[in-house]
């Protein structure tokens, strides 16, 4: 990230300091700074097909790819980008994010947000860091193809049964993607409840013959 005349601009206008730790922030990634950016590890093992995730989960994913892990200068990160509406701090993540191994698949689908939820919030994070991939890979993105209708509980705020009793049922996919390969993009991951429903509903009624999950951050 070189100096440049949005970032003088910037430090004339702006006084912001780091949320972690109190540095100067850095126009793109604004309230955080570089050093906090660069601490962000990725974990030396990306790809996965096992893992201590929903008893399901690896019924219907058939591969799961995490930046890094949930904790730290990320954690945060991901907390300002959903909580506080800061867009900006999205497509540098999601950025990030593109320097994962490209998987071999046909179409992106972002993991939906209820239309209530949506409008509260003002947009789908899933749904910007899917936007990036689709630019870095060249792959194309589809953001009507898989909804949400049931507008369920914040999923961090319940447990691992609550989880998957709160999520069950609650997506429903527009058209069939028959034997096509893709890549369900979503911020977290924690027990995989989550993308375990998604995933279900895209195989089962979409007729989708592979899915690949994709994850900027994993919780276990």
């Amino acid at each position: 990230m070189k100096l440049s005349l949005r970032r003088l601009l910037f430090d004339l206008i702006f006084y912001e300091k780091c949320p972690i730790c109190n540095g100067k922030s850095y126009w793109e990634i604004a309230p955080f700074c570089i050093n906090c950016w660069e601490r962000i590890t990725p974990l030396e093992v990306q790809k996965i097909k096992s893992g201590n995730f929903n008893k399901y989960f690896w019924k219907y994913i058939d591969t799961l790819y995490s930046y890094s892990n949930y904790e730290g200068p990320l954690k945060e990160m991901i907390h300002y980008f959903k909580y506080h509406k800061i867009m900006r701090l999205g497509r540098q993540l999601g950025r990030l994010l593109s320097k994962i191994e490209k998987p071999s698949v046909d179409l992106i689908i972002p993991v939906p947000l209820h239309y209530k939820k949506l409008l509260a919030r003002e947009f789908n994070q899933s749904a910007i860091l899917a936007k990036e991939l689709s630019k870095a890979w060249r792959i194309p993105v589809a953001f009507d193809c898989l909804i949400k209708i049931k507008n369920t509980q914040e999923q961090a705020s319940l447990n691992k049964s609550e989880r998957e009793r709160n999520i069950k049922d609650a997506f429903f996919i527009q058209k069939t993607l028959e034997n096509k390969k893709v890549a369900l993009v979503d911020d977290v991951i924690t027990t995989g409840s989550t993308l375990l429903e998604c995933s279900k509903t895209l195989k089962r009624y979409g007729k989708v013959y592979e899915v690949c999950a994709i994850t900027l951050a994993r919780a276990n």
